[in-house]
């Protein structure tokens, strides 16, 4: 589960030869340009320093040679055609748009580090000289992460996973990069997490526990079906918000025991009586070390800012941001709750500590106290998932003298028109503006 591949690495080598055969290497970018001028996308496959691939697509000019570029990555999703590229591109920069080594799954953010660090070493053999990472929802923390270790001067890097494993990060080539912006960012997917577990879980191997005085979907504690208004009280939810704490702490105590299991496993392999044992118990003992019990984590949609829109409030809609189960025009997110999770439900306790745990070190707000370069700090105002508060948040985190924040009114979490501020619809164009302007005061093309 640690190195999980994406298909790419099945079809794309083989299309990539096929078409080497037909038309030379360095030839190779041009079958995506019309002309000088014109956008060009090319298809990289990277290497980073630990041996292991993801791939990008680079967006520039035919003819030009930019100066300055972006990158763009998040933990899980694919960003090669991310919607800041072609426009960036279009205003003179260059656009790498990546995929990581564990596109579709959660994976081990200290190894994700290396693949951001095999982006910017890509576009600095391309000849750009300032590159400025962005970083869109979980990507804001994987970037602010990557950051904060390039600016780290080791021994004093991160040695190892929250699980205890490698990669020590102080042996890597992280070159620094020259900007950070965040996107609709969330603190940390593991912290982000934490505020929408189901505080009413009391037992995480069985789905349907329930203690219903923590429930915020129980309408004796406040929760009514929309239009009707939800509105919780201020003891309600300070119970929830210190339940929701002691789940997550739950939760890592699990993921670590499973771990603490195989490892002794793997102890014992090494160990001298392993060789004195009968065959079929040396079986059973290889099976075990092999074997990575996953964690699965029910019931992860229980922000009560999904309903009361009094808590933090904005312009945003009810419910989560992944539409998920719409009734009557509005988000249910209290069945959404119940549903499956993918990236949730079956993953890795090695990735869950790593990425989607209150112990991972991809935390944004430490992490931007650690940055020194120019940060810009966008968010949209219909964004029910990252709010008003967290905005502020990340960008008085920042450290950085240079710091500039950008509230983009009408855009949800993805920047595309939504609520009742959505106005003329032009929510994206705006932040790719902002973020061009940004950049263009700050570095020429």
């Amino acid at each position: 589960m640690k190195n999980v591949k994406s298909c790419w690495w099945a079809v794309g080598p083989v299309v990539l030869l096929t078409t080497a055969l037909l038309v030379p290497w360095s030839s190779l970018a041009s079958l995506f340009a019309q002309g000088e001028g014109e956008l060009r996308q090319e298809l990289i496959a990277l290497k980073a320093e630990d041996g292991q691939r993801s791939r990008g697509v680079y967006h520039y000019r035919a003819g030009s040679q930019p100066k300055t570029a972006v990158l763009i990555m998040h933990p899980r999703g694919d960003s090669t055609t991310h919607f800041i590229l072609d426009p960036l591109a279009k205003q003179g920069f260059g656009a790498l748009g990546m995929a990581s080594r564990t596109e579709g799954v959660s994976g081990i953010h200290e190894e994700l580090v290396l693949d951001v660090a095999a982006g910017v070493k890509f576009l600095k053999s391309r000849g750009v000289q300032r590159i400025f990472l962005a970083g869109h929802s979980g990507g804001g923390s994987l970037m602010a992460f990557y950051q904060a270790q390039a600016e780290t001067a080791p021994p004093n890097r991160v040695k190892e996973t929250p699980a205890g494993d490698p990669p020590d990060l102080n042996k890597f080539d992280l070159p620094k990069a020259d900007g950070l912006v965040t996107l609709n960012a969330a603190e940390g997917e593991g912290l982000h997490i934490a505020h929408h577990l189901d505080p009413s879980v009391t037992d995480e191997n069985d789905p349907f526990s329930y203690d219903p005085s923590l429930d915020l979907y129980n309408p004796d504690n406040g929760w009514r079906i929309p239009p009707e208004k939800t509105k919780y009280s201020p003891e309600f939810l300070d119970r929830v918000e210190k339940a929701q704490q002691e789940r997550a702490k739950r939760l890592v105590e699990i993921a670590r025991g499973y771990i603490r299991e195989q490892n002794f496993y793997r102890d014992l392999m090494k160990s001298p009586a392993f060789e004195k044992m009968d065959l079929k118990e040396r079986l059973m003992i290889e099976r075990r070390a092999q074997f990575e019990r996953p964690m699965h984590i029910y019931r992860t949609r229980s922000d009560p800012r999904y309903f009361d829109l009094s808590l933090d409030p904005s312009d945003r809609t009810l419910g989560h941001y992944y539409a998920g189960f719409a009734q009557d025009g509005y988000n249910r997110s209290d069945l959404q709750n119940w549903s499956l999770e993918e990236r949730l439900r079956y993953l890795s306790p090695r990735a869950f500590l790593s990425t989607e745990s209150i112990v991972s070190n991809a935390r944004m707000w430490d992490n931007l106290r650690k940055i020194s370069v120019p940060v810009l700090v966008i968010n949209s105002s219909a964004d029910p998932g990252i709010h008003f508060s967290e905005h502020s948040r990340t960008f008085e985190s920042a450290r950085s003298r240079d710091k500039e924040r950008v509230w983009i009114v009408g855009g949800n979490h993805g920047f595309m028109p939504e609520g009742p501020k959505a106005g003329k619809g032009d929510q994206r164009e705006q932040c790719v503006n902002a973020i061009a302007d940004w950049a263009k005061k700050r570095w020429s093309n």
